[in-house]
């Protein structure tokens, strides 16, 4: 018997505009997993002038199946995580269809939001700008990620 290689898994990543350089920081680290085609990421720059942003945010939402939220004040003020988006990728959650991945960029509350429920990344509860080397916040992140990506091959 042959073994085909499986799909890359798709990958969203929310974040606030604010936050953009620590995404970009943390996009260097998805080079390995997509050059070894574990995972196909995703970015909104990737839509072309011309083409309804909501429609293709929402295409790419319904067929991820690893959802990275990057948690900070802004992400949270911005009023996304009570919006139509994360209600939509929580149902998702909810129902196995999307592994959702919280990660604290900056301290922020959570009592009493859904959110606070899951296991956020990097583990400890100390955000990645905490870290004295973001470097390794982000080597952790990347370990944690890498495990998901396992666990989800071997049981689908």
């Amino acid at each position: 018997m042959v073994m085909r290689p499986q799909q890359p898994l798709a990958l969203f990543m929310s974040y606030s505009q604010k936050d953009e350089a620590f995404k970009q920081e943390f996009e260097d680290y998805l080079v390995n997993f997509q050059q070894a085609q574990l995972i196909s990421g995703w970015a909104e720059r990737q839509v072309q002038p011309g083409i309804d942003w909501s429609q293709v945010i929402d295409a790419r939402l319904a067929t991820a199946q690893i959802f990275l939220l990057f948690l900070s004040p802004s992400m949270l003020s911005s009023g996304y995580c009570s919006g139509a988006e994360f209600r939509e990728a929580w149902q998702r959650r909810n129902a196995g269809d999307v592994h959702m991945i919280p990660i604290s960029l900056h301290f922020v509350d959570l009592t009493g939001h859904s959110l606070g429920s899951i296991q956020h990344i990097p583990r400890g509860a100390k955000p990645v700008s905490s870290w004295p080397r973001r470097s390794e916040a982000w080597a952790a992140i990347y370990q944690d990620i890498r495990r998901v990506i396992q666990h989800y091959q071997s049981n689908h």
